[in-house]
């Protein structure tokens, strides 16, 4: 089985506009994938105050109160907050392989560090630091550095600075919705049957059958329901004291197979595979692999 590669975030400079990738622009893979990635959405509103005598009508607020009126103006802002880590004394490949950790944080900063106005700019004071993006796997973020921290944790004998985490803020000016394509099908998706109170394994895989699960689906029917898969399993649960018709139910919406174990060594194979140690009574809400005729192999 090939090994899993890792999809590691990186940092790529973009145009003043954010409109695209910056040609020859800076570009940095992080060391170590975030634990998480804070989004933040905000509105940006304006308080008005009402004038004296009724001036404010219409623009809500308590008149007799005093109170101020709000306006929403522009399109709001999303802001990502994340956290990277560097550790050069755990480094085992380039460009990280490097005597002091600051070497890598400083090509960050690089992203917070307003760049010269262009030539022939009229207001040549005006500064503006790099459009960023961050990029990691699927997720991307468009925007600008509004702040960083960086945070040095660890020191070689010699005063050299080995482990330091930076904590990166971005922002972009409008509220920005995640966009998919397709319908978030995971093709190949092996299924959990859930077991009823008291049902059997046999009893299990008979209504896996009666559920058109047969022999003969194949390892395409066990994918092809794999993207409602979440919603079902769900409804599935909440109804398992229903008895043999939750796990049937389920089986018919999804139109999932268990052909590999219906054809090698039967509910045996499976209870083995699955760990099942009372293929008679099984606990309820269990999820069972009718797929899997191979044990697993569980240490510690």
């Amino acid at each position: 089985m090939p090994e899993l590669e890792i999809q590691h975030a990186r940092l790529i400079e973009l145009k003043d506009d954010l409109s695209d990738v910056m040609p020859g622009g800076k570009s940095l893979t992080v060391q170590f994938n975030p634990e998480s990635l804070k989004l933040s959405y905000a509105n940006q509103v304006k308080e008005q105050p009402n004038a004296s005598g009724g001036g404010g009508a219409g623009q809500g607020g308590n008149q007799s109160q005093g109170s101020a009126a709000r306006q929403f103006v522009g399109t709001g802002t999303t802001k990502l907050a994340v956290q990277l880590w560097f550790d050069v004394a755990a480094a085992t490949t380039a460009p990280f392989i490097v005597d002091d950790v600051r070497r890598i944080t400083a090509q960050v900063l690089y992203f917070i560090k307003p760049k010269p106005a262009p030539a022939g700019a009229r207001d040549t004071a005006q500064r503006t630091p790099p459009g960023l993006r961050f990029s990691w796997g699927n997720f991307l973020f468009d925007g600008i550095v509004e702040s960083m921290e960086e945070s040095v944790e660890f020191f070689s004998p010699k005063g050299e600075a080995l482990r330091a985490s930076i904590t990166l803020n971005m922002i972009q000016q409008e509220i920005l919705v995640p966009a998919f394509t397709g319908d978030g099908t995971v093709p190949g998706a092996r299924p959990l049957w859930p077991a009823a109170g008291g049902q059997s394994l046999q009893a299990l895989q008979d209504s896996a059958r009666a559920a058109g699960a047969s022999p003969g689906a194949g390892a395409g029917g066990a994918g092809s329901g794999a993207g409602g898969g979440l919603g079902a399993a769900g409804s599935a649960g909440a109804s398992l004291a229903g008895g043999l018709g939750a796990s049937a139910s389920l089986g018919a919406g999804l139109g999932l197979s268990t052909g590999a174990a219906f054809q090698r060594g039967g509910w045996q194979a499976v209870a083995l595979a699955n760990g099942i140690e009372n293929p008679r009574a099984m606990p309820p809400g269990q999820l069972i692999d009718l797929s899997a005729t191979k044990p697993r192999i569980v240490s510690g």
